[in-house]
């Protein structure tokens, strides 16, 4: 039985009205964004560097019928923070993980070269970039020491002639579990010379960072590769920067690490971590170096930590936290304290947190509902932000949308809201309705740009993005409550937000429309199993069964498992049957889109044959549309645009006359 839903209240998102919005963006203007990503900044805070990855359409390819009609590339950018327009830095093939020197007069890249990942440097004030040369080493994540001499990347060891030999005598055939090789730690003179292998032994290093003296590095250890152990099982340890040789342990007990960083004057180490969830990041450690004080500095705090900078004072860190659909700044004490909320408001930050070495200007990724990111400085003075360079202002164009955020209450009196996107205008009554709901499940629908909302908005739809129990940026309790009631609980947040907004006059109950990708897609796969109220729905890359999943996925199982269903398939079988799509499909009458990359290794291609397996032999409408080599986020262009398109066209197909 519904239950009946309650309104609390709607909240008005502002933004000024734009100028001559009169396009109304199709599938190809949402793969032609650009994207910046990679941002580093030299220490004095002057120069911005960042990779710019740009999609276009080959009409002359297109018309030939010869070659891809689409063709991506990128390449670093670099723009002074105090604004202006960017400068292209590199050619040819793309590069990817800049770093600048101390000193900011070089960057170094990683590029292809004679088909390997090699480390480049350029100097910013012209010239041709130069290969650092690493012999049989495939390097990753370059690194500078603090005086410039130096670079430090990882890299796998390289596997010995007899190893080579043994594989091949095998035929390739391997133990399960031993097919995941570590990577060290390694350095090399920039100028030239041979790289020196820092880390010994079998663990895999996930993460480093230099000293601010260049002495040592604080690394983040795991027992494997295999992406399960590298997500999950990690501790931290300080060594020397000559000979590897541990000095100290920062972090003994395995957990998650993220955004490992040593304070500007190298006596202490802060990093965020998980406690008592799966993969909410609800705690900011510091470490003080050379002893064994190790502390919390939220203790007291319920937060949704989304990355940290140290400030100039190694005293205290500044903060991104997400605050339900907002993302928020603060200034936290570094033992634990009262935090000082910045000024800082109006946009949704994206990326890592930067700070040059004054404490004056902090630099992020950062948009709006209508505008995707872009470079962003905050002044911590003024407490007032401002984009550095616009990514993509032809968006200035793209038609408009009304956005606010929802609130209501099931008849459980659980609080719930999501984001409420509609046309500017709509003519005889509400437009056609969308839910989306998050992938995650521990996934969070913000206030930031969103390219199927403004997508599904310019063809006529409105759109909910709920944040269902589980979902991230509300405290532990809303975080934890959907624990072994996976699907239940989603559902009954879901519906009762539809229920609201059809009893305001916000949605029309015989054009209702349902789809999401990866938990998304799990959440619509359960969905059309309980109810038949959709006119139709889309399966993106979307979990069915449950206990394949556990089986198949890359890192969805052991503690993921325990967290998410209170066990494994094997001893709590009741905890998965009660969750899985799979039971309940044999009731589903919606028409349904199944979408699915023939390469995904976090929700393998097997979910989304199930899913169409069961629809057809139950006798509801489906097609199954498959892309190869694409892995669970989509990355050819061709594709990206096929899907939308056929998406939009599965519901318009469904739509009641």
């Amino acid at each position: 039985m519904r239950r009946t839903a309650i309104a609390l209240c709607f909240v008005l998102i502002c933004e000024p009205a734009q100028a001559q919005a009169d396009h109304r963006p199709a599938a190809e203007d949402l793969v032609s964004l650009s994207r910046a990503f990679g941002l580093c900044m030299t220490r004095d805070g002057k120069e911005l560097a960042f990779v710019m990855r740009q999609t276009t359409y080959d009409s002359a390819a297109a018309a030939s019928g010869a070659g891809p009609i689409w063709k991506s590339g990128s390449q670093i950018y670099v723009v002074p923070t105090a604004g202006g327009q960017p400068k292209q830095l590199t050619t040819g093939s793309d590069p990817w993980s800049p770093a600048w020197s101390s000193d900011g007069a070089r960057l170094a890249f990683m590029r292809n070269a004679d088909g390997k990942s090699r480390i480049h440097v350029i100097p910013l004030d012209g010239g041709e970039a130069t290969l650092v040369e690493t012999g049989d080493l495939i390097p990753a994540t370059p690194a500078w020491s603090p005086d410039g001499r130096t670079l430090a990347f990882l890299a796998e060891v390289p596997e010995t002639k007899e190893e080579k030999e043994a594989a091949r005598r095998a035929g390739d055939a391997y133990e399960y579990g031993r097919q995941w090789k570590p990577s060290q730690l390694w350095t090399v003179p920039v100028e030239g010379g041979v790289p020196r292998r820092v880390t010994s032994g079998n663990e895999h290093v996930v993460n480093f960072a230099w000293s601010p003296d260049g002495g040592h590095f604080a690394v983040v250890l795991s027992p494997s590769s295999d992406p399960y152990y590298a997500f999950n099982f990690l501790t931290s340890r300080i060594i020397t920067s000559t000979d590897g040789a541990v000095v100290e342990s920062v972090q003994d007990t395995a957990c998650f690490i993220d955004g490992l960083q040593w304070s500007p004057d190298g006596r202490y180490i802060a990093f965020q971590t998980n406690v008592k969830t799966l993969s909410l990041l609800n705690t900011l450690r510091v470490h003080r170096v050379g002893t064994k004080e190790n502390w919390s500095a939220t203790s007291s705090l319920d937060l949704t930590l989304g990355g940290f900078v140290w400030n100039h004072d190694s005293r205290s860190l500044i903060v991104l936290v997400r605050e339900k659909t907002k993302t928020m700044l603060y200034r936290i004490p570094m033992r634990d304290g009262s935090p000082v909320a910045l000024g800082f408001s109006g946009r949704i930050i994206t990326s890592d947190l930067l700070l040059d070495k004054n404490g004056r200007s902090l630099v992020f990724m950062s948009g709006t509902f209508r505008t995707p990111p872009d470079p962003t400085s905050f002044d911590l003075q003024t407490q007032t932000s401002r984009i550095i360079t616009r990514v993509n202002p032809q968006v200035d164009r793209w038609s408009g949308l009304h956005q606010e955020i929802v609130r209501w209450k099931d008849s459980a009196g659980v609080a719930i809201e999501g984001v409420f996107s509609t046309p500017d205008s709509v003519a005889g009554g509400p437009a056609p309705l969308i839910v989306i709901p998050h992938g995650g499940p521990d996934g969070v629908s913000d206030e930031g740009f969103d390219s199927w909302t403004r997508y599904f908005v310019a063809h006529g739809f409105s759109v909910l993005t709920p944040n269902y129990r589980g979902s991230l940026g509300y405290g532990y309790e809303f975080y934890a409550a959907n624990r072994g009631r996976l699907g239940e609980v989603e559902f009954a947040d879901i519906e009762s937000g539809v229920d609201f907004l059809i009893s305001v006059g916000k949605a029309d109950s015989r054009r209702l429309f349902y789809g999401g990708w990866s938990w998304g897609g799990f959440t619509t796969a359960w969905t059309i199993g309980h109810t038949s109220r959709y006119r139709a729905a889309m399966v993106g890359a979307g979990v069915s069964d449950v206990i394949n999943q556990y089986v198949t996925s890359d890192i969805n199982h052991g503690i993921a498992a325990q967290w998410e269903y209170k066990g494994n398939p094997w001893k709590q079988t009741e905890n998965f049957d009660r969750s899985n799509p799979l039971r309940f499909l044999r009731n589903a009458t919606t028409p349904t889109l199944i979408i699915h990359g023939q390469n995904d290794t976090r929700v393998p291609f097997s979910q989304g044959l199930t899913v169409y397996r069961a629809l057809s032999d139950v006798g509801c409408a489906t097609k199954f549309l498959v892309y190869p080599r694409e892995s669970h986020g989509f990355r050819e262009a061709v594709h990206s645009v096929h899907y939308l398109k056929a998406w939009l066209e599965w519901y318009r197909q469904h739509m009641p006359q």
